[in-house]
């Protein structure tokens, strides 16, 4: 098995930080998006096709279910992602702390 060289600072803003960056901006995005269709309005209109595609029927699910539906599990990825990357970083973060650890308790040479 190669070795391979992953130091806690690698771990932090190398793979850490890209999670919570992309969760963040994933967030930014969805709120951007989802301003942009709801200021179209009511394009569906109130007639029963209107209000079937945004009700949907039968145990189809309409345009408000979806809608809701993405908003909710964008919410959650991004979530998602922040969250990995917080704990990724405080992995490297206790790595960091642990490897102090082990040179502090290093015996002191007598010279």
């Amino acid at each position: 098995m190669p070795y391979m060289a992953m130091s806690p600072d690698t771990v932090k803003w190398s793979v850490a930080r890209p999670f919570t960056t992309e969760g963040t901006e994933l967030t930014e995005s969805v709120v951007i998006e989802t301003n942009r269709l709801y200021s179209v309005g009511n394009f569906w209109g109130d007639d029963r096709a209107g209000r079937l595609f945004y009700d949907g029927d039968s145990g189809s699910p309409g345009y408000r279910h979806m809608t809701e539906g993405v908003m909710g599990e964008a919410h959650a990825l991004a979530g998602l992602c922040v969250r990995i990357g917080d704990r990724l970083f405080a992995m490297g973060t206790n790595v960091e702390a642990a490897e102090w650890e082990a040179i502090a308790q290093v015996p002191r040479m007598p010279w």
